[in-house]
Formats: structure tokens, C-alpha cells, sequence
């Protein structure tokens, strides 16, 4: 019960730390998926059976004149509770000039084991959501915006809203799949409808291991976007990624696992022309510290 107790503790303090440096925010494709599943799941909380911290930003530039760049973060605090119970916190912001959102949401997941190998993960999540624009900060209106309206005489306008998640992950031997409705209730604060992701990891022989995944959003519009990845690991120590976009980028990824330190980079390429014309090639960067 005494660890159990410090574990929240931990949790407790993140969330405080969160509020304290965050203003707004919430949660985009993680093109590091296979390194960050708890990013759009609250049922893979608890998947490593240990501490877990992680660490991740991107950017996207965009080409289109007075428009910003999209600047997105997220910090996960995974921490095992008790025997097949796990809690999480999840952080994320996204901004685009004086435009930004927030989410920070405390998750917890159960695993029940099915077979021997076979299992089952619950979870279930809620979060607080912020949607924010500084009309004093980066605030350029084009030609449609009536300058006149007097919301733009405030310092800033800003909606606040609760959220509710559930999500369930199944895993038999090499293979899973997970499902998540991220924003349930009336309010709607958050974009997307449904997540679901599932892979496979082939064994190709003693070192190197093959994992081929899919991830699809569906957002409250019924827009969807299916993310295909490939992943090519060496021992656990490093690991190749490659993957596609179906509106039209092309992804690219390595990284390294050191003594509990995994560090990871991702890179989006536009080659379609309808996509590169409005949007740069786009970075991620992640650290995952496993304690």
C-alpha cells in the first residue's frame, strides 16, 4: 500500500508541474507510435511493468503566407500501481501562433490474462481540456476577420471542458490491437471519434525482429487518417522506421535503446502536391526513459 501511495504521489506532482508551465492543448497523430502506444490509448498504461517517462515534440511547417507552424508535445508518466493495475498521466499541447490546446488526463488500465498468452487490458481516462486563443500574442487576422468584433478587444479568449476515455488493448503472442474512444461525452472536448491500432512483430531470427503496424483516426467530422508503419529492431538496442500516410507523407524514423534511455526521431516528407504546398516536411523527437 506505502508504494502504491508513493506511485500516486508522483503522479499527483506531474499533474501539478503540467499545470504550472502549460496553458494549452491536445493530442495529434504520434508518428512514434510504436514507442508511445499510451499517447492515444489509456489502455496501454501499465504495458511495461515499470516506471516509464517519455518525452516528445514535432513540428510542422506551414507554407501558407501569415500562417504558423504547428508545434506539438507530449510528456507521459506511466507507473504500475499493483499487480495487472497501472495509472498514467498524459500531457499534450498543440499550438499554431496564437491558437493552442491542452490536455492533461490521468488514466488507469487493468490487464487480465486470458490465457498463457494471451491477455486483455481495460482502461479508462479523464481529462481536463483548454482551448485557447492570445489575441495579444502572434494574432493575425486576414481580411475576413471583422477587427470591430469585440471579442478581440480581450487579452485572450480561452474554453475550458471535461473529458472521458475508455480504450482496450488485446495482445495473443506477437500480435495486438487496441481500440479507443477518446472523447466521450456531451461536450465533445476532444477531436477525435475513434483511434484503433494493431501490429505484428515477426521474428526474421535471433536479432532482428520486423513489426509491421497501422494506425487509424477517426475525428467527430468522420474525416479519417491511416498511418502504415514498418519497424526494423536490432536486440532491442536500435531500431528502422519507415511508414506512409494516406493524405500524402511519407515517414522516416530511427532510434536507440541505452540502459533505460531511448531516444527517437521522425521525419515527415509531403510528396503529394496538394499536401507540400500547404504544409513543410515535419519533425518528431522523443525520449523514453524506463526506470
Amino acid at each position: 500500500m506505502k508504494y502504491i501511495k508513493i506511485k500516486l504521489v508522483y503522479s499527483l506532482a506531474l499533474i501539478l508541474f503540467i499545470v504550472s508551465v502549460g496553458h494549452a492543448q491536445f493530442q495529434l497523430n504520434n508518428r512514434l507510435i510504436q514507442q508511445n502506444k499510451l499517447g492515444v490509448n489509456v489502455a496501454y498504461a501499465g504495458e511495461f511493468d515499470k516506471t516509464r517517462i517519455s518525452l516528445v515534440a514535432g513540428v510542422t511547417p506551414n507554407k501558407v503566407v501569415d500562417a504558423n507552424s504547428l508545434k506539438w508535445q507530449q510528456v507521459t508518466l506511466d507507473l504500475p500501481l499493483a499487480n495487472k493495475l497501472a495509472t498514467a498521466t498524459v500531457f499534450t499541447k498543440i499550438a499554431a501562433g496564437s491558437f493552442s490546446q491542452m490536455q492533461i488526463k490521468q488514466a488507469f488500465s487493468y490487464k487480465v490474462d486470458l490465457a498463457k498468452d494471451q491477455s486483455l487490458a481495460v482502461g479508462f481516462g479523464v481529462s481536463f481540456n483548454q482551448q485557447n486563443i492570445d489575441f495579444k500574442g502572434n494574432f493575425t487576422p486576414n481580411s475576413f476577420v471583422d477587427l470591430n468584433d469585440p471579442y478581440l478587444g480581450r487579452e485572450q479568449m480561452y474554453e475550458n471542458k471535461l473529458g472521458l476515455e475508455i480504450g482496450m488493448v488485446y495482445k495473443y503472442r506477437s500480435f495486438q490491437f487496441a481500440v479507443a474512444l477518446p472523447s466521450l461525452g456531451r461536450d465533445k472536448p476532444y477531436t477525435n471519434e475513434i483511434t484503433a491500432y494493431t501490429e505484428y512483430k515477426f521474428k526474421l531470427n535471433k536479432n532482428l525482429d520486423l513489426t509491421p503496424s497501422i494506425l487509424y483516426l477517426q475525428t467527430q467530422s468522420n474525416r479519417y487518417e491511416i498511418t502504415n508503419n514498418l519497424n526494423l529492431s536490432y536486440e532491442g538496442k536500435g531500431w528502422l522506421q519507415v511508414g506512409y500516410v494516406d493524405y500524402g507523407q511519407v515517414i522516416l524514423g530511427f532510434g536507440l535503446n541505452i540502459k533505460g534511455l531511448g531516444i527517437g526521431y521522425n521525419f515527415g516528407y509531403a510528396n503529394k502536391d496538394q499536401t507540400s504546398a500547404i504544409f513543410g516536411n515535419s519533425h518528431q523527437f522523443g525520449l523514453f526513459f524506463n526506470l
